[in-house]
């Protein structure tokens, strides 16, 4: 079954606010005794210490980001290599944020995808359009523009691969797409994930804009969004795990 939660901490929390937010999730689940799969992304401060935490855990340990090759002088970067050797699973390709404050465009993206992979880790790439692009009806060119400058080059291992779309114009907003607009987006990358060649039906597509507990089950009713890629509404324990039981609820 595609479903799939993701959490993403952005540059949030300091180390006791992360371990204990990390701790409660982990005790939810058990608890729940849930099975549906979900990766915390951490700032990388805390990565080494949340995988040591959940190395026993359904909850799985993901970069907010990663530089492509092993070593290098590359002042402030994290390699996939070394994230990969101390035990991280996921890592963020592709996130809006990356693209508008620090120019991280195609050429880079698919360097990253590629060399992630390679490496053993499973993939999150974002997708999203701005709302000047989404009122100027551009919203499935923009799409399936960022598809191709990066699945067009490389091969892809489909299962370690997730798709998240996150509207720019949602994120941080508080304001998030209807479901049919969600539903609509998903589907046309479902579309396009087939068109270059992918085993469409099978990869989880995500919603990642400004998703809340209150929207959560209408969106994950619709067929093709598989999950969320969660900001602010991770960064608590209660409101992230009414997402999860939307999730569940919706998929059972």
């Amino acid at each position: 079954m595609r479903q799939l939660l993701a959490a993403n901490w952005k540059m949030h929390l300091y180390p006791i606010e992360a371990l204990h937010l990390a701790t409660a999730l982990h005790k939810a689940w058990e608890r729940h005794g849930w099975t549906l799969p979900a990766v915390l992304f951490p700032p990388a401060i805390y990565l080494r210490e949340l995988v040591a935490l959940l190395s026993n855990s359904r909850l799985q340990i993901g970069a907010q980001n990663g530089y492509p090759g092993e070593f290098g002088a590359f002042t402030g970067e994290v390699s996939m290599a070394q994230l990969a050797h101390i035990g991280v699973k996921w890592v963020l390709i592709g996130h809006s944020e990356r693209r508008q404050h620090f120019g991280e465009m195609g050429p880079l993206l698919r360097k990253k995808l590629q060399d992630a992979q390679q490496r053993g880790l499973s993939v999150i790439y974002c997708v999203g359009e701005t709302l000047t692009e989404r009122e100027a009806g551009q919203t499935f060119e923009v799409l399936r523009a960022q598809l191709e400058e990066v699945l067009l080059e490389i091969p892809l291992v489909w299962d370690r691969f997730v798709l998240a779309y996150e509207p720019v114009w949602a994120i941080g907003t508080g304001v998030h797409a209807t479901p049919q607009q969600a539903q609509e987006a998903h589907a046309f990358l479902r579309a396009q994930l087939a068109r270059l060649g992918a085993p469409a039906e099978e990869v989880c597509v995500l919603y990642g804009g400004s998703l809340k507990p209150s929207a959560a089950l209408e969106l994950f009713s619709q067929p093709d969004v598989d999950g969320g890629l969660v900001g602010g509404a991770s960064l608590e324990a209660p409101s992230f795990l009414q997402i999860a039981q939307a999730l569940l609820q919706a998929r059972s």
